[in-house]
């Protein structure tokens, strides 16, 4: 039987607690593959001043640089406040074409330990899932359903719904 896929998990920065650790196996069983943990990237880019954010998109560049043949998605995780454009912040963004995400812990703290360590898990797998050419779902209970609120994010777990599920595996041919 041949090895699963690689996912790479990898802190961009310090992060107070070791995040990849957390998520690691949510993204395992959302999308049957292995994790694997580099070393914490020292590039960060820089944030927009006026706004002290950092916008996303160009945590989604240094990540694509990073990636590696052998991984078949690579998520970044950094504990500043990120965003785009048009939203005040967002909790991630991901670049399906390039096979790479990013989602900030920043928003997430606040809570208790388990709290956090769920919030941090279904966002991975939410913007992950963004990577395998998952979009939105209508049901609240899958991880792609939009959340652009921490109490919306509750509602949602770390697995994907039926339809979502076997999207990935017809993206995996399994």
């Amino acid at each position: 039987m041949p090895r699963p896929p690689v996912v790479a998990i990898a802190p961009i920065e310090e992060i107070e607690v070791d995040v990849t650790a957390l998520v690691a196996p949510a993204v395992a069983e959302a999308f049957g593959v292995r994790s694997s943990m580099p070393a914490r990237s020292r590039c960060r880019p820089r944030p927009r001043i006026a706004r002290g954010q950092y916008l996303s998109t160009a945590f989604l560049d240094v990540l694509a640089r990073a990636r590696r043949p052998d991984w078949e998605r690579l998520l970044g995780v950094t504990g500043v406040d990120l965003y785009v454009p048009r939203p005040n912040f967002v909790f991630g963004e991901a670049d399906a074409r390039g096979g790479v995400a990013a989602f900030s812990v920043h928003r997430l703290r606040g809570g208790d330990a388990a709290l956090f360590a769920r919030w941090s898990a279904t966002e991975a797998v939410h913007e992950l899932g963004h990577t395998y050419g998952l979009g939105h779902c209508r049901r609240r209970d899958c991880a792609m359903w939009f959340s652009n609120m921490l109490w919306e994010t509750d509602r949602k777990g770390t697995a994907l719904c039926p339809e979502h599920a076997a999207q990935i595996r017809r993206v995996r041919g399994r």
